[in-house]
């Protein structure tokens, strides 16, 4: 199933996969442009160096080829990335087999999981999971060190294909707040129209 989102460009960027995308021949004039329009708004030379080196790296960690989406309200106060997800249906495969909430030793709690409806996918469901995982991106020296992860998946199901977003914060508490407007951009997800 083809997916269509018409996320809030004020909010959200959207980060291609590949390129040329739109008017964009390659990555470089895309982030240029990017990062122009936040030099433009205030930011200093090395933000916006900063803002490109992340969104950047946004796009070179996507190895899932998921609709990756960045907040850019002020990356500086709040850092995070939604990845949507247009698999083939796959009804042999549970919930946990598609969100990994079977309850491993890295679970600090139980998932918890609750029904949703968005706007344009119908019935869905929500599953939270804070795990404990090593942390990777920081060296240490003696013992390793694990980080608290907070992991949100919304999955919407059909014949026609598997509909996952997530989203994943090492702050559970900054995430939880900024929920809201993840589910706002959920809301904006339809399937695109079936030729007949």
């Amino acid at each position: 199933m083809s997916l269509l989102i018409d996320w809030d460009r004020e909010r959200w960027l959207y980060l291609p996969t590949a390129f040329p995308w739109h008017v964009y021949p390659d990555e470089d004039a895309w982030i240029d442009t990017i990062t122009g329009a936040f030099v433009r708004a205030g930011w200093s030379a090395g933000e916006a160096g900063w803002l490109g080196d992340y969104v950047r790296g946004l796009r070179a960690n996507n190895q899932g080829g998921a609709h990756r989406f960045a907040w850019l309200v002020d990356p500086r106060k709040l850092l995070l990335s939604v990845d949507v997800f247009d698999l083939p249906a796959d009804p042999a495969a549970t919930l946990h087999d598609l969100t990994g909430s079977d309850g491993t030793s890295a679970d600090t709690r139980e998932p918890f999981v609750a029904e949703i409806v968005a706007s344009g996918l119908g019935p869905g469901t929500r599953v939270e999971r804070v795990i404990r995982v090593p942390r990777s991106t920081h060296e240490t020296i003696g013992e390793p060190q694990e980080e608290v992860l907070m992991l949100v998946a919304w999955v919407f199901r059909s014949a026609e294909a598997d509909v996952i977003v997530s989203v994943t914060h090492s702050e559970p508490a900054v995430l939880a707040a900024a929920l809201p407007e993840v589910e706002q951009l959920i809301d904006t997800i339809t399937p695109a129209p079936t030729a007949e």
